[in-house]
């Protein structure tokens, strides 16, 4: 929604729905949500700051995740463990 929630420095990042990626997303140490709850989830996978936790946020949001242009390498996103693509910075 054109807000900066967060910068994120971890191994990778967790987005699920309470019926998708659960166990994946838990096993990170994110929330267990009822499949009735319309939300999105955001795990972290092992932060570099204890300050970052799982957050549940309403389905309706917009979500965009980028690599900045200082990162020190691109990075990969997967879809449900599929369909690997690269994601260059900036």
């Amino acid at each position: 929604d054109n807000v900066h929630l967060t910068t994120v420095q971890a191994d990778g990042v967790i987005f699920s729905t309470p019926t998708g990626s659960t166990a994946y997303s838990m096993a990170a140490g994110g929330s267990v949500v009822h499949p009735a709850v319309p939300a999105i989830l955001v795990t972290p996978i092992c932060p570099h700051v204890l300050s970052f936790r799982s957050m549940v946020l309403p389905d309706h949001v917009v979500l965009r995740c980028y690599v900045p242009d200082d990162a020190r390498s691109d990075a990969i996103v997967a879809f449900d463990g599929k369909y690997r693509r690269e994601l260059h910075r900036g």
